[in-house]
C-alpha cells in the first residue's frame, strides 16, 4: 500500500506553486505546524523511516506471531508494534507528500515496507482462507507495486489504503485467534474479496482501463457486495457481522456520491445506487427478520419492512430533482435499516420490541412530509464556514455517519457485549428519527405560551394558533363649521342640537 505521490523525473520542471490540497475536516494549526517541522526534519533523510518498518517493526511483528513464538505473544506488545507501524507510515507519508522527487530504488523502497507482513500472514492463513483469493490479493498488490514504481500511481486514495490495511490486519488477527466472535474465516474472507477488487479498480485505473467516471459505480457495486455478504451471515444468523457489513456498505454509499459529485457517472449510476441500496438496507434486514421470527410471522414481517424501504427508495427517486439537497423528507432507508438490524441485536428473544423498533423504522421511512436534515451536509457546512473564515474553498461533506458506527461497533464490541456496541447506534438512529417531531412539537407549544402572553388569557386549548386581526375603532365623523356670522353665533350660543354636537357646550 504505497502512497501516493506524483512522479516527477530529474529533467521535468517542478512548478514553483502548488494547489492546495482540499480536505473534508480542516486540519488545527498546531497540528500543520507539527507536520510542518516533522517534514522538514525527516525529508533529508527519506529513507530512514521506511527502513525502520522493513527492518525492525515487521521483523518484530513476525518474531512475534503465535506460529513462530520467539517474542512474547501478548496482545498488549503485538497492538504496540501494530501502532508503532502506522505512527511510521504516517510519518513516511508526510515525507512522500514533501518529497519532489524520488527515483526508482526509493519508491520500491516504499512500496516494499508493507508487502512481507502481507507475505508472512498469507503464509499462516492458507488453511483458514482460500488460497485462491490469497494469490489474488499477492498478484494485486505486487501490480500496484510495480506502478507505484513506475510512477503510474495516480489512481492511489487513502480508502483504497485503508481497505487494503484493513484486510492486513483481519488476516492478522485471524492467524492469531483474536477476537473470534467477529474475526472469523468468513468475516476475513469478505474482506479479503473488498480489498482485492478495490484494489484492481484501483490498478485498472492506473492502467488507463476504467475511467473516473465508472468509479461511482463501482463503488455502488462494492455496497451490493456488502448487502450480499449480510445477507449471507443473516442465514447464518450472526446477525452482528451482518450488521457490521450494512455499516460497511453504508460507508460505500456514502463514497458513491461523493465521487459521482466529483468525477461524474454513468446513466445507470442512480438505479445501480438504488439496487445496492435495496438489497443492503432492505433485502438485508428482511432476510434477518426472517431467520430470527421464523415461520410466517418472520417472512410477513420480512415482507413488509422491504416493501416499506423499496417505497422509500422510489419515492426518493422520483422527487429528488425537487426537492432540497440538505433534507430528506422521510427518515432516509439507511437510517431504517440499522434501526431494523441494530434492534434484532439488541432484543434478540423479544419479538414483540422487535416488530415495534420495525414499525417504527417503517413508519419514519415514508414520513414523507417530515423533513430531516441532512447530517453530512449540516456539518459540511459548518466545516465549510470555518474554511471561508481561513481563505479556504467550501466543502459540502465533514464525515460519514457510517465510519463513526463502524469505529463504535468494533471498540464495543472488543471493549464491551456487542449488545451494548450496538445499543448505542439503536439510541443515535432512534434520537434522529423522533427529533423532528419532537422540535415541532415544542414549537407548538411555544406558540401557545407567546399568543396567551399577548392576549393576557390563560392559554385555553380551544383558541386558533393563527393570530386573530384586532378591529381598528371607527373614526368619529368631521362636520365642517358653518360658514358666516350666523354659523359661528350659533356655536358660541351652545345651540347647536343633535348627535354631533352634544357633549361639546
Amino acid at each position: 500500500m504505497p502512497h501516493t505521490v506524483p512522479h516527477v523525473s530529474s529533467t521535468d520542471t517542478i512548478p514553483e506553486t502548488k494547489a492546495p490540497r482540499r480536505r473534508r475536516v480542516p486540519k488545527p494549526p498546531w497540528l500543520t505546524a507539527i507536520e510542518q517541522r516533522l517534514g522538514d526534519s525527516l525529508v533529508r533523510r527519506p529513507h530512514v523511516v521506511p527502513l525502520l518498518k522493513l527492518g525492525v517493526i515487521v521483523p518484530l511483528l513476525v518474531l512475534a506471531l503465535r506460529q513462530i513464538d520467539v517474542l512474547p505473544h501478548s496482545p498488549a506488545f503485538v497492538g504496540g508494534l501494530l501502532v508503532a507501524f502506522f505512527v511510521l507510515d504516517y510519518l513516511h507519508g508526510l515525507i512522500a507528500r514533501r518529497r519532489k522527487d524520488a527515483t526508482g530504488w526509493i519508491r520500491a523502497l516504499d512500496g516494499l515496507t508493507d508487502l512481507p507482513l502481507l507475505l508472512v500472514v498469507a503464509g499462516y492463513a492458507q488453511a483458514l482462507v482460500p488460497v485462491p483469493l490469497l494469490a489474488a490479493k499477492i498478484a494485486v498488490e505486487l501490480l500496484l507495486l510495480a506502478l507505484y514504481v513506475a510512477g503510474r500511481d495516480a489512481a492511489g486514495s487513502r480508502l483504497g489504503n485503508a481497505v487494503s490495511y484493513a484486510s492486513v490486519v483481519a488476516v492478522f488477527l485471524l492467524t492469531q485467534g483474536w477476537a473470534p466472535r467477529v474475526v472469523t474465516p468468513r468475516t476475513a474472507e469478505a474482506v479479503l474479496w473488498a480489498s482485492t477488487v478495490l484494489s484492481t479498480i484501483v490498478a485498472l485505473y492506473a492502467l488507463r482501463v476504467l475511467q473516473k467516471r465508472f468509479l461511482a459505480d463501482a463503488l455502488s457495486a462494492a455496497n451490493l457486495l456488502c448487502g450480499a455478504f449480510a445477507i449471507y451471515y443473516s442465514t447464518l444468523r450472526r446477525f452482528e457481522i451482518s450488521l457490521l457489513f450494512v455499516l460497511i456498505g453504508a460507508a460505500f454509499d456514502g463514497f458513491d456520491g461523493a465521487a459521482a459529485r466529483r468525477f461524474g457517472g454513468t446513466r445507470f449510476g442512480v438505479y445501480s445506487d438504488d439496487v445496492a441500496d435495496g438489497v443492503n438496507y432492505g433485502i438485508a434486514p428482511a432476510v434477518a427478520l426472517y431467520f430470527l421470527l421464523e415461520g410466517l410471522s418472520g417472512a410477513l414481517l420480512g415482507v413488509f419492512y422491504a416493501v416499506f424501504v423499496v417505497s422509500r427508495l422510489v419515492f426518493f427517486t422520483l422527487m429528488k430533482s425537487a426537492s432540497d439537497p440538505n433534507y430528506f423528507r422521510g427518515v432516509p432507508s439507511p437510517v431504517g435499516g440499522l434501526t431494523t438490524m441494530s434492534s434484532i441485536v439488541v432484543f434478540d428473544g423479544e419479538p414483540a420490541i422487535i416488530g415495534l423498533m420495525v414499525g417504527i423504522a417503517c413508519a419514519q421511512m415514508v414520513a414523507f412530509s417530515t423533513d430531516y436534515r441532512h447530517l453530512g451536509r449540516a456539518l459540511g457546512g459548518w466545516v465549510s464556514r470555518r474554511r471561508r473564515r481561513r481563505g479556504g474553498r467550501a466543502r459540502r461533506r465533514a464525515l460519514f455517519g457510517a465510519t463513526i458506527y463502524i469505529l463504535v461497533l468494533l471498540l464495543g464490541i472488543r471493549l464491551l457485549e456487542p449488545r451494548v456496541a450496538v445499543g448505542f447506534i439503536l439510541v443515535a438512529n432512534l434520537a434522529y428519527g423522533f427529533l423532528p417531531s419532537v422540535l415541532a412539537f415544542r414549537r407548538a407549544l411555544d406558540l401557545r405560551r407567546e399568543l396567551a402572553r399577548r392576549r393576557g388569557g390563560t392559554g385555553v386549548l380551544d383558541e386558533p394558533l393563527t393570530p386573530v386581526p384586532v378591529e381598528e375603532e371607527p373614526l368619529e365623523p368631521v362636520i365642517a363649521e358653518p360658514e358666516g356670522e350666523e354659523g359661528r353665533s350659533l356655536l358660541s350660543e351652545g345651540t347647536a342640537t343633535g348627535p354631533f354636537f352634544e357633549g361639546r357646550r
